[in-house]
């Protein structure tokens, strides 16, 4: 039992001391002494628009200033020009009433039209949203808020509505130190949206004469009724150099949120940003000419839309071919009669080399992204041609390695998981932002780190190499106990890369990877498990998730991920809405249809495994224990309903049951069994 509490205090004390690395990020000016902050929202617009070459000042501003595509996801999946201009107004996720876009009214008696049906839509949502948050922290500093426009008024009014500095039109100059100007909903397509554009250009252009020392932002503020994809923000004047545009709430060159323009106005009068969930503006470094840039930036919308498109449907169909790869081996297995001692039916070599093909699927998908498939005219074709070609490399490499040892398959597909995922996580999660089973910027849920799906494909892969070093230690003639200690380094090791903020940033998958990897070790190096070492290993993991977090927490508001937002959320008394939220969000995950087809295939295949006698090699068993425990305490802890148990599950079971079977019960087994059954016939 020592033996486990000293391997969890390792564990604590090493992710401990990691996780206080510091975030790199810094607003783009200090407070004092910065130029006018000018910010001009035009719902709808996206580098594309710009492209072109036909919105001059917007192009010029480009070229010499910092560019981005921006998330602007609300509350609904589309985010129309008022959800837009009151998340800039709450500084968090807010939104008209349900029902159609509404656009923005003109001010009336010096207050916002509908300003307390914007009050009720915040207060009935789940992100604690409060419209008049930016104006009533730039008031307390003692400046002001000039709004141009019914949409910046929303952006700009105080919580009770009132706008204090209002104007139909630019004025001849700038009276306070933010501005907020409405440049307008742009049309869907056609004539009218080039005029739009024109008439948005033209008003960029009269800003920086207005005042040509300001800072100006223009962004697309929202969908509105365009197609949904990141939208186009670009920053120009004294604080912003050439370069992307990032924040500390993205941690991606190139992408900040809607969100981070509420914190950079604030931030820009000395005001606090703790009350509003964006991150103040700033630039990193870019070496490409302008053209390349702003290429890239319309190739990054296209990456998000397209995959935005299409991971339903591969979603689906990755399902479905589990489900019916399932349901075959299934019925093949179910056809034999059960006899104790008899070996299991087999499972022809196509059958286990499509097993191999549908568990290789997830991690190919990543992999894609390093082929700029998003650049091609057709990217969906791209996209899936590029996959079909990693599948298929991918599968034969996995088919030879299962043909040279058992369990090669698994551990093939293992250690490439690895590297992708790990090494993804260590350079930034590029690969990870844009992807089928990644995070999607057009959603916004998360920039950085492992998500749901990811962390259960980087999971399993761990668990496999963990059990893989256990087992090899023994193998070669080492101890027990130096076995289990090289396996629990590679452990804590893959549990730094998941968990640390300024890696992983995850923070309901480490007590799960914990969990399942002390039950692996055991299990290869044939550890008991008593009810003590289970309690010292369940505290010990809870414990790690909350020193990471709180670790998080103490470091700089603007340094912070998502770990430490949860616990000053529990601070503050708002956990209640943000746990009320994944609860409802674990709820609508147990109704997918692709997960419950991979859940229930699952579950029959389980089934009549157990009845036809068929069981994995031991140290398949291992790892197939191991992987239980984290599906399940990752079900539990988790936001993503069947999530994680689903895609463990469709990896797992094709790679085990492509290394065959244990082998049969011995003869004296056999004979004790019939003897038996023979006696309580009798």
């Amino acid at each position: 039992m020592r033996r486990w509490a000293t391997l969890t205090a390792v564990v604590l004390g090493l992710l401990g001391l990691l996780a206080g690395a510091p975030v790199a990020g810094a607003s783009a000016a200090d407070a004092a002494g910065s130029p006018r902050l000018v910010v001009v929202g035009a719902p709808g617009l996206s580098w594309s628009d710009v492209e072109g070459g036909d919105m001059p000042a917007v192009s010029a501003l480009a070229a010499e200033g910092a560019v981005g595509s921006m998330t602007v996801r609300a509350v609904r999946s589309r985010s129309c020009a008022v959800d837009g201009w009151l998340t800039v107004s709450a500084g968090r996720r807010a939104a008209d009433v349900a029902g159609p876009c509404r656009e923005p009214l003109p001010v009336v008696a010096d207050r916002v039209p509908r300003w307390d049906e914007y009050l009720a839509a915040a207060a009935a949502g789940s992100y604690d949203a409060h419209p008049g948050t930016l104006a009533e922290g730039v008031t307390a500093s003692g400046a002001c808020v000039e709004t141009v426009g019914p949409g910046a008024a929303i952006g700009g009014a105080e919580p009770s509505g009132v706008v204090t500095t209002y104007g139909t039109s630019l004025p001849a100059s700038f009276s306070c130190p933010v501005v907020l100007v409405d440049g307008g909903t742009l049309p869907e397509s056609g004539a009218e949206r080039t005029a739009a554009l024109e008439r948005l250009d033209a008003l960029v252009a009269q800003v920086r004469a207005v005042d040509a020392g300001a800072d100006v932002i223009v962004a697309g503020v929202g969908d509105g009724v365009s197609p949904v994809r990141p939208r186009a923000v670009v920053a120009s004047g004294p604080s912003y150099e050439r370069g992307l545009l990032t924040s500390a709430s993205t941690r991606q060159p190139g992408l900040v949120q809607l969100q981070d323009l509420t914190a950079t106005a604030l931030t820009r009068v000395g005001a606090s940003d703790a009350a509003v969930t964006g991150r103040p503006l700033t630039v990193s470094a870019s070496t490409g000419s302008a053209a390349a840039v702003l290429a890239d930036r319309v190739g990054f919308e296209t990456r998000a839309a397209t995959l935005r498109a299409v991971s339903p449907q591969v979603t689906l169909w990755l399902a479905v071919a589990y489900a019916l790869w399932a349901l075959v081996v299934a019925v093949l297995w179910w056809r034999r009669r059960p006899v104790v001692g008899s070996v299991p039916a087999s499972v022809p070599p196509w059958l286990r080399l499509a097993g191999v093909a549908v568990a290789t699927v997830p991690v190919s998908t990543f992999v894609a992204n390093l082929v700029p498939w998003w650049r091609s005219g057709e990217p969906v074709a791209m996209f899936l041609a590029v996959v079909g070609v990693v599948v298929a490399l991918l599968s034969a490499v996995s088919w030879w390695a299962e043909r040279m040892t058992t369990l090669g398959a698994l551990r093939c597909v293992a250690v490439v998981t690895l590297l992708v995922l790990g090494g993804d996580v260590l350079s930034g999660s590029a690969l990870q932002l844009g992807s089928v089973f990644g995070q999607n910027p057009i959603i916004g849920g998360r920039f950085y780190g492992l998500g749901n799906t990811s962390f259960a494909l980087y999971g399993l892969a761990v668990l496999v190499v963990v059990g893989w070093v256990a087992a090899a230690g023994r193998s070669h003639g080492l101890s027990r106990s130096l076995s289990a200690g090289l396996a629990a380094v590679a452990l804590v090791v893959s549990l730094a890369v998941e968990a640390l903020p300024a890696w992983g940033a995850d923070f309901g998958g480490p007590p799960g990877l914990l969990l399942g990897g002390l039950v692996v070790i055991a299990s290869a190096v044939g550890v008991r498990l008593t009810w003590g070492r289970v309690l010292v290993a369940v505290v010990g993991a809870g414990a790690l998730a909350a020193v990471v977090a709180v670790l998080d927490w103490l470091r700089p508001a603007e340094s912070r991920t998502h770990l430490g937002e949860f616990v000053q959320s529990v601070v503050s008394g708002e956990a209640g809405a943000v746990v009320g939220r994944k609860l409802a969000q674990n709820v609508a995950n147990l109704g997918s249809p692709p997960l419950l087809a991979i859940a229930v295939a699952t579950l029959v295949l389980v089934v009549v495994a157990w009845r036809s006698g068929w069981r994995p090699v031991a140290a398949g068993s291992a790892v197939l224990r191991g992987a239980a425990v984290m599906a399940v305490v990752a079900f539990l802890v988790n936001d993503s309903g069947l999530v994680i148990p689903a895609f463990v599950a469709l990896v797992l079971a094709p790679l085990l049951v492509a290394s065959g079977a244990a082998p049969p019960v011995s003869d004296d087994v056999v004979a004790k069994a019939v003897a038996a059954e023979q006696a309580v016939a009798g």
